[in-house]
């Protein structure tokens, strides 16, 4: 004859022990992943106030290079300008001395037709004809003096640009050359701090890095 198995009767005190027993595993559980997030949220409080340390080696010595190339491309756009400005005024000059010369020739021809008129007509024409082209000369003459002086206050102001550049660029060797001394000095550990925290970073979900990013900021 066959057995009759037995089945366990499961009261609700059996139920309640087995829910407190798991609750209790569950919570243990999450406090452990709770220290292990903020142990590794420290390590990276430590590189980051590592890397800041090597960052405020350098103070300001990137803006400052910054500043100066930026200086530098001014001060050569302004050279560039004024020497284009200067060729623009000597070509005008060169234009009114052209002008000059033939209004000279103008003025030999008419004279020698004045010698050789027949009437009052003709020599008040061609003396009036001779009295433009002395007012050209006149004219040109101004034009090309006036020129002259710009270009000269030009050539002054383009010095003064060089001469300048000439300081920002020494000013600005020295300054790559402190940074690259002093990143070169530090390149490594900063290299190896980066990654060390990007992997512990990568062990952290978003939650966890955007809290710490934002409280960090």
């Amino acid at each position: 004859m066959a057995t009759k198995k037995a089945t366990k009767v499961v009261t609700p005190i059996d139920q309640r022990e087995t829910f407190v027993s798991l609750s209790h595993h569950s919570g243990e559980t999450d406090a452990k992943e709770m220290e292990q997030k903020l142990q590794i949220l420290y390590q990276i409080q430590n590189i980051d106030t590592n890397i800041d340390k090597i960052y405020l080696l350098r103070g300001e010595l990137p803006l400052e290079v910054e500043d100066l190339e930026d200086e530098i491309e001014g001060l050569k756009t302004r050279i560039s300008n004024t020497l284009a400005e200067i060729k623009e005024i000597e070509k005008y000059n060169t234009e009114y001395k052209h002008q000059i010369e033939e209004s000279k020739k103008a003025i030999a021809k008419y004279e020698e037709q004045r010698n050789d008129v027949k009437n009052n007509r003709e020599f008040e024409s061609l003396s009036k004809e001779i009295e433009y082209q002395e007012l050209e000369i006149s004219v040109s003459e101004k034009n090309i003096k006036e020129g002259n002086a710009i270009i000269a206050e030009k050539k002054l102001s383009l010095e003064e640009s060089k001469t300048a550049l000439s300081g920002r660029q020494i000013d600005l060797a020295d300054k790559e050359k402190e940074l690259k001394s002093i990143t070169e000095e530090t390149a490594k550990e900063e290299e190896e701090l980066l990654k060390k925290r990007a992997s512990l970073i990568a062990t952290l979900d978003e939650r966890a890095i955007n809290a710490f990013e934002s409280v960090r900021k």
